[in-house]
């Protein structure tokens, strides 16, 4: 049996915090999207107000500034100030090295970046005391994971997450997500006949990693997304990408009963089902895989669902007992995830093998793969006629634009 080594690193984001505090100078954030707006939370949280936040020269002539946002230039913030400190708020700033950054900002004392400000909002924080006290759990889920890589792959993610260093993360990182072991590992390899559902489909990038991973070889996908602002865009996509009629969009909640829900309706990643109506919240409906499918097949379901992933599996029990089909989920919304979805898995289909694998450099979009591709129904047994109507369901109040 294996085990998990916990590191024994302090917490690297507080000690930074000190660190930016302690030297004085005027703090900008690189960046102004998503990842700055957290990290400025986080900031404010721990008593660190930034001086203002900076962009690419080409980018100030298309933004508005006002006295509550101070917006630079990288050229504007070297000519002002001769020496400050600077935190990458983006994906690709997550790296060891920054040598790059150092020459775009040469009167910096300091380059880094905050590991841990996903772990706040709709992510549940994953802590050394929660770990420790579960040692045995994710131990077990440690010792299903079937190859080296996997079990890898899952401590550095834990020690990420307690030591709250994005660094464990960097050599473990596989694009694109979902589909990075295509044609590397047999139970994860993908045919020329899927049945993809894309739970969470967002705009259709999922959807347009898959086509690139297949060469546009398929038999059929079902995209599910929920919010009225993503389908639009997801319309869109597939009206231009996949004419042919293969694709049906479902704008409802994947859980576990057919029901009205509060979704907050926001038109980003993080768009998700809520218990109570917060502000922002809509009304939409939710189904079940199962129920949508009404016993017609599917091969591969990829699922990022916002933390609702094991009510999305118990919605889809007899699809998958019916097809074992390949799942790809993710698995780090949840403190619990990884063992709570494995042991759901393995007890529904004790031949499914799992893999895990992380995706971004941070600590999220880390996904947990089940495959019984040798033992159940393959994706080349499934055969649908191709060219069929697309099927498009028009949810209450939402527009279409280029309708299908």
């Amino acid at each position: 049996m294996g085990n998990i080594h916990l590191s024994e690193e302090y917490s690297r984001d507080e000690l930074l915090v000190r660190e930016l505090k302690a030297s004085g100078l005027p703090l900008f954030l690189y960046g102004i999207g998503l990842i700055a707006d957290t990290a400025q939370v986080y900031l404010s949280e721990n008593g660190l107000q930034p001086a203002g936040r900076v962009i690419d020269d080409k980018y100030v002539k298309d933004l508005p500034s006002g006295p509550e946002e101070h917006l630079l230039s990288i050229s504007q913030l070297n000519r002002q100030y001769p020496a400050f400190n600077v935190l990458l708020c983006f994906f690709g700033g997550y790296r060891n090295d920054l040598s790059k950054y150092h020459e775009l900002f040469p009167g910096a004392n300091s380059i880094s970046f905050l590991s841990s400000i996903y772990d706040r909002g709709v992510l549940e924080p994953l802590d050394r005391d929660y770990v420790s006290s579960n040692i045995g759990l994710f131990n077990q889920a440690y010792d299903l994971l079937e190859d080296k890589l996997s079990k890898d792959s899952l401590e550095a993610y834990i020690n990420a997450k307690i030591t709250k260093d994005a660094s464990h993360l960097f050599s473990f990182v596989r694009r694109p997500q979902y589909f990075s072991e295509h044609n590397t590992i047999k139970d994860l390899t993908l045919t020329r006949e899927e049945i993809l559902i894309n739970c969470g489909a967002f705009t259709g990038d999922t959807i347009r990693d898959f086509l690139e991973t297949v060469g546009n070889q398929y038999n059929k996908i079902y995209a599910c997304e929920p919010d009225s602002h993503n389908i639009r865009k997801l319309s869109d996509y597939i009206h231009a990408a996949i004419p042919d009629g293969t694709v049906t969009i479902v704008p409802k909640c994947i859980s576990d009963k057919t029901q009205t829900v509060y979704f907050l309706n926001e038109g980003t990643m993080l768009s998700r089902k809520v218990e109570a109506p917060v502000p922002g919240a809509v009304s939409v409906e939710s189904t079940t895989i199962d129920e949508m499918l009404d016993s017609s097949p599917a091969s591969l379901i990829v699922m990022d669902v916002e933390g609702n992933e094991l009510k999305a599996l118990q919605g889809a029990r007899q699809t998958i007992l019916q097809y074992k089909p390949l799942l790809a989920l993710a698995a780090y919304h949840k403190k619990d995830d990884i063992p709570v979805l494995i042991s759901y898995l393995k007890t529904l289909v004790p031949e499914y093998r799992f893999y895990f694998r992380v995706h971004k450099p941070m600590a999220i979009d880390a996904v947990l793969y089940a495959s019984a591709r040798e033992k159940g129904c393959n994706a080349h047994l499934i055969r649908l006629p191709q060219n069929q109507a697309v099927t498009k369901f028009d949810p209450p109040g939402v527009e279409f634009h280029n309708s299908l």
